[in-house]
């Protein structure tokens, strides 16, 4: 299928608004897809960066608490029992200006030697591949999470929480001997980011639609000019611009419309009704011409086919077929009928002169009248025996109507 139909504008002006809305809705996607990206990843790198912060202000103020030597002397993350009730005081008194509800301090075997959360304490969470990393390579992560529900630092139930999860070694020296997990509440953020990345979006499709309306709108009146434009160009290739009537090509072209017409309905079986064919031409038309100019016969020509017009059916077929000759195709009609419809007309162009400046022009029309035959393939032997009945009009003193 084609980008549009160059024979109707308008199409454009349809895929035009269809790829518009489409572009519309992908940009919108795309770009606020980008910033909430952006704003989302933003807000986890601010949060480790916070994170980090805490995680080392904590190691520093806790180290006594938190780092032991065994017997071998090897330094390692534990915490004392009887050290425990003091540094849960502390770090819950710490952490929560910082939008933290939990806090776990891993040792170097994965064991949850502290958490904000006393159920989990002891526990080894050993398939935790994020840990896995911090441990082995000494790198910090971070990822934004989704809770349905949490327990916070004042030990109270908050569901649907955003957090930002920060998982960050605990070194001496260059050996890492646990890590922390720092459990950051941004849901106030989240929230505020999706208000900014509608706000944004809005101010975005208000854009593109003044955009896209701008390139409209001169579309939309290049397609009309257009269109016009091809009205006109058709009009011109099917209508004679002196009279107003059908040009011969155009009539030809309906004839063998019509003609295909009744070979497909007899092949379906149908006897469908004859076509009338009539041949009319000026009577001494050179001699008008020669008398009053070729602007008066132009004139008179007119004149003639407008009367012509009145006195066929509006369904009939109305030609300039050359010079002053004209072509008149009856749809379903016999030859009785052909010929009463022939009369009409010379009758209607005797009836009163045409009136050129001042000057009444009596004019005359013979016509030749035939019939299609229902046996008949050529479309154009009626035409030929239409002409061929005209000649007798005229061989026969003209004005009058002939037949064969």
């Amino acid at each position: 299928m084609p980008f549009f139909d160059s024979s109707n504008p308008r199409s454009l002006l349809k895929r035009f608004l269809l790829l518009s809305v489409l572009s519309v809705a992908i940009i919108l996607l795309l770009v606020g897809y980008g910033i909430h990206s952006i704003y989302g990843n933003q807000i986890i790198r601010e949060v480790e960066a916070d994170a980090v912060a805490v995680g080392q202000a904590i190691l520093k103020q806790e180290r006594e608490t938190l780092i032991a030597r065994d017997a071998g002397g090897r330094v390692r993350i534990a915490v004392a029992s009887e050290k425990f009730a003091g540094l849960d005081a502390r770090m819950r008194d710490f952490l929560l200006p910082f939008h933290i509800y939990k806090i776990k301090v891993f040792s170097g075997d994965k064991t949850i030697v502290y958490s904000t959360d006393p159920s989990v304490i002891g526990k080894v969470d050993g398939d935790n591949s994020k840990l896995d990393r911090v441990l082995k390579s000494g790198e910090i992560f971070s990822n934004l999470e989704n809770k349905d529900k949490v327990l916070d630092l004042a030990d109270e139930q908050r569901f649907n929480v955003d957090v930002v999860e920060t998982y960050l070694p605990i070194r001496e020296g260059d050996a890492i001997l646990g890590s922390f997990e720092v459990y950051v509440d941004v849901t106030r953020t989240r929230e505020s980011t999706f208000r900014g990345v509608a706000l944004s979006v809005s101010v975005l499709f208000a854009v593109l639609v003044v955009v896209f309306t701008s390139l409209f709108m001169p579309m939309r009146k290049g397609a009309f000019q257009l269109e016009r434009a091809q009205e006109e160009l058709r009009k011109m290739a099917s209508i004679d611009t002196l009279t107003g009537l059908f040009n011969r090509g155009h009539m030809n072209a309906r004839v063998r419309e019509e003609y295909s017409s009744i070979r497909r309905e007899r092949n379906k079986g149908v006897n469908r009704s004859t076509i009338g064919f009539i041949m009319a031409d000026l009577d001494h038309f050179k001699r008008i011409n020669d008398e009053y100019g070729h602007p008066a016969g132009d004139e008179v020509l007119r004149a003639v086919s407008e009367k012509i017009r009145r006195a066929t059916r509006i369904y009939d077929i109305v030609s300039r077929y050359g010079g002053e000759e004209f072509l008149i195709v009856l749809p379903n009609s016999d030859l009785e009928g052909t010929k009463v419809v022939a009369e009409r007309i010379r009758s209607e162009v005797e009836r009163a002169p045409t009136v050129v400046g001042g000057c009444a022009i009596k004019v005359t029309v013979s016509l030749g009248a035939s019939c299609s035959a229902n046996d008949e393939d050529d479309e154009m032997a009626a035409i030929e025996r239409a002409d061929k009945a005209l000649y007798k009009a005229k061989n026969e003193g003209r004005n009058r109507v002939a037949w064969l």
